[in-house]
């Protein structure tokens, strides 16, 4: 019996399996698929019971005030703002705690997004022009503007690997601020009857959510109580009530967890396993709750119920159309299924991709760490996925039935195109990644084993160095992928670690501790520990990593506070403002500057093609003081060797 109870606990349980597909980016794209294959056989079966079922009225009634929808606004007013809430959940932690904390880097992908948005719609008005289309098929410019998020993040979750991982950050960003654009455009555009009392009602809705969170209010249920009358006052204004969802997922609060509240949380939890009382069990269930922000926990809380009910059910009520040979071919003869085509597969990728590199030409911002101008080929093909919105858009504009069928014929074949051209990017850009030489940017300081903090021995067949901050985000997925490189290549590569700072003052301090952790022969589980707290670092999680890493903290905190490992870190960063690394983490390949994605497949692909290559390294010295090269940069600490 204990054999079996061992072999069951270590296979997932059926709902963990549940949970972990609901949760899939991939999967969702399945159901998402699977939806709309469902929805289009049923439109072609004989009959009308498709649109009869989604026009079913269903009215919720409280009192004697009732609020009745069909079936379909239902879904499309009431559920898709549940997933422009998620959107919008995920967009505003990246903002604060994510990739996206400097709003620098912000400014590419809203560049990129409104260029996205104008010229799509320049491309089909010029189309619909050119072919004399009908003015109500002109007003249909607002169908090929928005991007599909959950097609798109569906796709990234396919293709996996061969994109860098800051492409979805680069790509869920872009699909934010065009879902709201375009939000925005039915608000302005598709709106008819705007009523301003309701809007104000809304807008008091959502100062009210600012003043719970000012004040602290962490539980969610206040927040859903304000939530649900801020969707009526916008549904009653005339405005497209899922920009609720949108406003409130931005306004949420969202924070890393304060080293108080984790305190408390550990403490009700070992209080509760001295004690295992019901009391104790709901305390320390509080405890916990309480140091994760509401924003995280309303991720947690909707995803799954987005990506496997909201977002397949929304395709299932919309991406209906009757395909005969009639509609076929009046759609391949239509100026407007053109244009809608046109808009979308060609208009996304120009506007996409102009956007962002006008953006960075202008130093507006700069692109993710690890992604490249070619990369954004890819997302911009993808951003041309239109399907929600665009659909949605349709029965707004266009009222004669067969203009309709023509337009949504035009999203789906739009759809699937993008969908195509995006794969063939991607599989050409991997292609690039994986045959690309580092750069011509050498190395400017040889590696000294007696200096530099080694994982690994000097003189292997491999080399990678990185320059690097333990505050920047991505610490923990530079520390994933050296880890996995370092269990692929073995003893063939040999793993440095440098210091490039960032603007943010826990930067410096963070790297001067990792410094005193190297005076006490602990630099790589200071290391370890720090990487781990990636993205929410402050003072005190410094020093608990510390103590995590079996330092002596007094000896820590002494040689913080004096500035003792000061000069060795401005060391390292002074070395890579002369090589002109403008932002960490940034690695050297067998001594060149590394120009791919941060990924493990590119990275050991330019290990590998470069291995065995000279490289500007210097031994460590037998006895007395070696001099570096000429062309070195000049050492001006003592030397300090860290353990493998």
């Amino acid at each position: 019996m204990r054999g079996v109870s061992r072999a069951t606990e270590s296979r997932p349980t059926l709902i963990g399996r549940l949970a972990r597909l609901a949760d899939s980016d991939a999967a969702a794209a399945g159901f998402l698929l699977a939806a709309t294959l469902l929805a289009l056989l049923w439109a072609n079966l004989p009959g009308s019971t498709y649109e009869d079922a989604w026009h079913t009225p269903f009215a919720i009634t409280f009192g004697d005030a009732s609020l009745e929808l069909d079936l379909r606004h239902w879904v499309n007013d009431a559920l898709m703002a549940v997933f422009f809430c998620l959107i919008s959940l995920e967009v505003r932690r990246d903002l604060v705690l994510g990739e996206f904390r400097d709003t620098r880097r912000m400014r590419v992908p809203v560049a990129a997004a409104v260029a996205g948005l104008v010229v799509p719609a320049a491309v089909f008005l010029a189309v619909t022009g050119l072919t004399g289309q009908p003015d109500e098929a002109r007003s249909a410019w607002g169908v090929v503007i928005s991007t599909d998020t959950a097609f798109v993040l569906g796709l990234l979750a396919v293709v996996g690997r061969s994109v860098p991982v800051n492409l979805r950050v680069f790509v869920l960003a872009l699909s934010v601020v065009d879902d709201v654009g375009a939000l925005a455009v039915i608000a302005v555009a598709y709106t008819d009857d705007l009523q301003v009392v309701p809007l104000g009602a809304a807008v008091a809705g959502l100062v009210v959510v600012v003043v719970l969170r000012r004040i602290g209010v962490w539980r969610g249920s206040a927040y859903l109580l304000v939530a649900v009358p801020v969707w009526l006052g916008v549904l009653a204004s005339g405005v497209h009530p899922t920009l609720a969802g949108v406003a409130i997922g931005m306004l949420l609060p969202i924070s890393p967890p304060s080293a108080e509240e984790v305190d408390a949380a550990e403490a009700a939890a070992r209080d509760y396993g001295r004690t295992p009382t019901s009391g104790g069990a709901h305390r320390a269930v509080l405890s916990l709750t309480r140091s994760v922000s509401v924003n995280e926990r309303g991720q947690r809380l909707f995803r799954p119920w987005v990506n496997v009910v909201v977002v397949p059910v929304f395709a299932l009520a919309n991406a209906g159309v009757v395909l005969t040979g009639e509609t076929l071919a009046a759609a391949a003869t239509s100026g407007l299924t053109w244009a809608i085509v046109a808009g979308l597969v060609l208009g996304k990728l120009v506007g996409v991709t102009a956007g962002a590199l006008a953006a960075v030409r202008a130093r507006l911002g700069g692109l993710p760490s690890g992604l490249f101008p070619r990369h954004l080929i890819g997302a911009g093909a993808m951003t041309g996925i239109g399907f929600t919105i665009s659909l949605f858009i349709v029965d707004l504009a266009i009222e004669d039935p067969a203009l309709a069928a023509q337009a949504r014929i035009g999203v789906l074949a739009a759809s699937g195109t993008a969908a195509v051209v995006a794969l063939g990017a991607v599989a050409v850009v991997r292609a690039v990644d994986r045959s690309r030489l580092p750069g011509r940017q050498r190395l400017g300081r040889p590696v000294r084993e007696d200096r530099d903090h080694v994982r690994g021995t000097v003189g292997a067949p491999m080399e990678l160095v990185v320059y690097a901050s333990f505050v920047f985000t991505n610490a923990g997925r530079t520390a994933e992928v050296v880890d996995e490189l370092r269990r692929d290549l073995g003893e063939d590569l040999v793993f440095v670690y440098r210091h490039l700072l960032t603007d943010d003052p826990v930067s410096a301090r963070a790297a001067e501790a990792a410094e005193a952790a190297a005076a006490q022969a602990r630099f790589w589980p200071m290391h370890d520990a720090l990487a781990a707290r990636a993205g929410r670092l402050d003072d005190r999680a410094v020093r608990r990593c510390a103590v995590d890493a079996g330092l002596n903290l007094a000896r820590v905190d002494d040689a913080v506070a004096a500035g003792t490992h000061r000069e060795r870190v401005r060391e390292d960063h002074a070395d890579a403002v002369g090589m002109e690394l403008e932002e960490p983490p940034r690695f050297f390949v067998n001594g060149q500057l590394y120009d791919g994605p941060l990924d493990v497949g590119p990275m050991r692909a330019a290990l590998e093609l470069t291995a065995g290559r000279a490289r500007s390294r210097v031994p460590a010295p037998a006895r007395g003081r070696e001099e570096p090269p000429e062309d070195a940069l000049p050492v001006r600490a003592p030397a300090v060797r860290e353990p493998a």
